[in-house]
């Protein structure tokens, strides 16, 4: 555990365990406190509740990460060792042709060898015409073309082995980095949950009561997780069904191009009429864009960038799910099946989006007829 943490976790595990003393003291044995009896107790610690779960939460979304970063270093790793299983059985293969090539070769090099170049005269000059002359020489001639032919396919046989063994090697070396980042992240893995159980162990007998709270969060947290993934499919319908009227837009002429102004107000109110997801609340400001999910108490915050010159597209830069920080890492799983993106040309037909500009409580911008 890192330094400051362990200093930290030591000061509340003595003001928790002082106050568990009298918190649980009053238990009788088998006895069941009430729910809301442990909640008003833990009223007088709630700072302290809310940065050891704070706490423990970025932990367990880490862990979240180092697993998913486990499997897709596992599947690599599996791809890779039979990529380079397949590979090895056509090295074989191309030895074995190889070999076979080498040895019609030995063969007729030694049947050469025996009869040696003055048989090869000896039948050329034994001819009876012209006739078995020609003959004798298209034979001799076949036989030369033939051991060239052979020669030059060996060689080239040989090169493409090399080639072949060196991709192998390459493979092999790189399925060595594979295994080798795999055991890191295990090994990061196994510290992040060291550090949470050592977490848990400091708190005494309080531990349950933030396993359990810990758990509702994480529970909470797939949830959300599948949710946001199905509310980002419906806001692109709404888009591309056209849900935002070419009113709200506001549009200027400043020929040849067209401004125009987005209230949060006016898309806010769209998305109120949107059954199929939650309430989601766009906030603009200089500051950024906030997008609420209060019924879920999801709270991101991030900037509108251009994406492929007609697409508005919301970057995510930071975030909280029940006021507590979301890592880098959690964000992107968020985002892992879609986007929230505003396509111009979906809403006005071929426009160019210029650029985007945010104020307090809405968002101009700029777009050009696109005549490409």
């Amino acid at each position: 555990m890192r330094p400051k943490k362990l200093c930290f976790f030591i000061a509340v595990a003595l003001i928790i365990t002082f106050i568990s003393a009298n918190t649980f003291s009053n238990h009788v044995s088998g006895q069941v406190q009430p729910i809301a009896e442990v909640e008003e107790k833990l009223q007088g610690i709630s700072d302290i509740e809310e940065a050891v779960l704070e706490d423990l939460f970025s932990l367990s979304q880490e862990i979240e990460e180092t697993e998913r970063q486990k499997e897709l270093i596992t599947f690599e790793t599996e791809q890779l060792k039979s990529e380079s299983e397949n590979l090895a059985k056509e090295i074989e293969e191309k030895q074995n042709v190889y070999n076979r090539q080498l040895g019609i070769l030995k063969k007729v090099l030694v049947s050469y060898q025996r009869r040696g170049p003055a048989s090869f005269l000896e039948s050329i000059l034994k001819s009876r015409n012209l006739s078995d002359f020609v003959q004798s020489l298209n034979i001799i001639r076949q036989v030369t073309r033939s051991t060239d032919e052979l020669l030059n396919e060996l060689e080239a046989r040989k090169q493409e082995l090399a080639l072949e063994r060196e991709k192998l090697n390459l493979r092999e070396q790189e399925l060595e980095k594979h295994m080798a980042k795999l055991q890191e992240t295990l090994n990061e893995m196994y510290r992040l949950k060291e550090e949470q159980e050592a977490i848990l162990n400091s708190l005494g007998e309080a531990k349950e009561l933030y396993q359990g709270e810990l758990q509702r969060l994480q529970n909470l947290w797939d949830e959300i997780k599948v949710l946001f993934s199905e509310i980002l499919i419906h806001f692109t319908e709404i888009v591309e069904r056209g849900d935002i009227p070419i009113e709200a837009l506001n549009l200027r002429i400043s020929f040849p191009k067209l401004s125009g102004t987005i209230y949060d107000q006016t898309l806010n109110d769209i998305l109120k009429n949107q059954p199929e997801i939650p309430e989601m609340v766009f906030d603009f400001s200089p500051e950024g864009i906030r997008v609420n999910i209060p019924e879920k108490h999801l709270s991101l915050r991030g900037v509108f960038e251009i994406e492929n010159k007609t697409v508005l597209k919301f970057k995510v830069e930071e975030g909280t799910f029940y006021g507590m920080p979301l890592t880098e890492a959690s964000l992107a799983e968020l985002f892992r099946n879609g986007q929230i993106v505003i396509d111009f040309e979906e809403i006005l037909g071929s426009v160019i989006l210029e650029s985007v500009e945010v104020f307090d409580g809405y968002l101009e911008f700029v777009i050009t007829p696109n005549f490409g």
